[in-house]
């Protein structure tokens, strides 16, 4: 079972998504920080297949387990964009933020803040909400002038 672990996690690499989804499919029966993993990657070749709202799903069962697994809340965040469900994606950041440190969504504090300058983000509540948490998590709030 970890073989086929690492054999779909090295087919992610080569961007083989969809026979690395097969082999996470048929995985059955894995202990629990297995099945986290296997959920993962399965999260990740779907949202490179462009099922956006599978890889929501799958991510969402790993957030499920660890509200902490950052990786996976990207995921969900991404794929709301795709989607086109600006709300949802900002809920999803704004959720996981509110909980949790940022490693990953640095950048993406960054870019949000750059947003709500160019004013594409515009709802009071929701720019306070992210300003606040690109405080809490270091994010230099004078990248833009507010």
């Amino acid at each position: 079972m970890i073989n086929e672990l690492q054999k779909s996690k090295d087919l992610i690499d080569d961007e083989q998504y969809e026979l690395a989804f097969s082999i996470l499919n048929n995985l059955k029966e894995l202990y629990p920080k297995y099945e986290n993993l296997r959920l993962l990657f399965s999260s990740i070749c779907l949202y490179n297949l462009k099922d956006y709202k599978l890889a929501i799903d799958f991510a969402d069962k790993v957030l499920r387990k660890n509200e902490k697994n950052e990786f996976a809340s990207q995921i969900k965040y991404l794929s709301y964009f795709e989607l086109n469900e600006y709300d949802n994606a900002l809920n999803e950041i704004i959720s996981f933020l509110s909980k949790n440190k940022a490693d990953l969504y640095k950048v993406t504090l960054e870019e949000l803040l750059i947003d709500i300058k160019d004013v594409f983000i515009n709802k009071d509540e929701t720019t306070s909400k992210i300003k606040e948490l690109a405080l809490k998590n270091n994010v230099n709030l004078n990248i833009v002038d507010f």
